[in-house]
């Protein structure tokens, strides 16, 4: 994940763009956007890395990754979408927050609706608060069954670029 200077092309989505976007999200990630509507000012814009992004008041919600729309932390943790989750054990929490991979010793709980190359949310066990996102790399029956190695990449959590950009 670049560092994130600025937003470039920044600019206000009608709402025949805005409606086209969320359903696009919505189908992408199978998922239901909640606390969206016509009314809402969500904004378009491109990082520096040329990658999309959209905003909410100002906040980055929802940005592109290879080609995918992808729901940030703070979308998660507004009530915005929900994904998938994958939980993981206190142990765990403090490698998931500075990036690391998830690696299947540290789950203890899996969604079923976990999909292989789909978007999840990496909580903690404790409070059950999003702490990532990433990409799951097998699927929920797949994922209970397998006892080692990395089963989640990581591409976005607390403390990146993503999650700094929104606090200011």
């Amino acid at each position: 994940m670049p560092k994130i200077e600025r937003i470039k092309k920044r600019h206000l989505l009608k709402k025949r763009e805005q409606r086209y976007e969320l359903a696009r999200i919505e189908n992408e990630l199978d998922s239901t956007i909640n606390g969206l509507d016509e009314k809402s000012h969500l904004e378009s814009g491109v990082l520096d890395d040329g990658s999309r992004v959209l905003l909410l008041d100002g906040e980055i919600v929802f940005f592109q990754h290879e080609g995918r729309i992808v729901p940030t932390l703070r979308a998660l943790l507004n009530g915005l979408i929900e994904v998938p989750r994958v939980t993981v054990d206190m142990g765990a929490v403090r490698f998931v927050v500075n990036g690391a991979d998830i690696m299947r010793p540290g789950i203890t709980h899996v969604d079923d609706k976990v999909k292989q190359n789909g978007i999840v949310a990496v909580v903690d066990e404790t409070h059950g608060k999003p702490l990532a996102v990433g990409i799951s790399m097998l699927s929920a029956t797949a994922l209970k069954a397998a006892e080692s190695g990395k089963v989640v990449k990581s591409i976005h959590h607390i403390n990146d670029a993503l999650w700094i950009f929104g606090k200011s």
